[in-house]
């Protein structure tokens, strides 16, 4: 096991400039993302307080753009593994019983990304003719974020199973996998 940082490249994005780049880009468009959210919201409450002659075009954007951010900031979380987990079952086992959980883990949620990218993509194509009311922008690209989302759950997946099978030394710690490094290792007492 290694011991990565959020911020630092995994196994395969240090090894792959294309894995690097799509996990660059969803970081920067999160980021992008969140300041325009800031910006648009504090356009809403300057033009509501001060002018008293609020936009109504901002809050629907507003809320639009923390779609996409979540999507795209779901697909970054995979990447670096940071996802919620509950592992109560899966801390108590080790060996092939814990390969196993995890590898059933994953496939539900491969499977269910894949479903719902797929599902996702004839919904949004459905909507194509709906516009939202204040900005008149389609729904299908409101919608088109889940795609993308899942999209990228299924993609960055698929390549943690990778890492998980061909690379097992590669897998970065993570909190199900915290107590078996934290206990092999000795802590550092202080000098006095």
């Amino acid at each position: 096991m290694t011991m990565v940082h959020p911020d630092e490249p995994d196994y395969l994005e240090s090894r792959f400039a294309g894995i690097r780049a799509v996990v660059t880009v969803e970081r920067l468009l999160a980021a992008g993302l969140l300041v325009l959210i800031l910006m648009l919201i504090l356009t809403q409450v300057i033009s509501r307080f001060v002018f008293s002659s609020p936009f109504t075009w901002t809050e629907e954007l507003a809320r639009f753009a923390l779609v996409w951010l979540t999507f795209i900031s779901a697909g970054f979380v995979m990447a670096r593994r940071l996802h919620v987990t509950v592992d109560l079952i899966a801390a108590k086992l080790s060996g092939i019983a814990a390969k196993a959980v995890n590898a059933f883990s994953i496939g539900v949620v491969l499977l269910v990304s894949a479903s719902m990218a797929i599902a996702g993509t004839q919904f949004a194509l459905s909507a194509a003719k709906l516009n939202a009311p204040a900005t008149q922008i389609p729904m299908s690209v409101v919608y088109a974020s889940a795609v993308v989302g899942f999209g990228l759950i299924f993609l960055h997946g698929v390549l943690n199973s990778y890492v998980d099978i061909w690379h097992p030394d590669q897998v970065p710690v993570t909190v199900a996998n915290l107590e078996d490094i934290t206990a092999t290792e000795t802590p550092e007492r202080p000098h006095s």
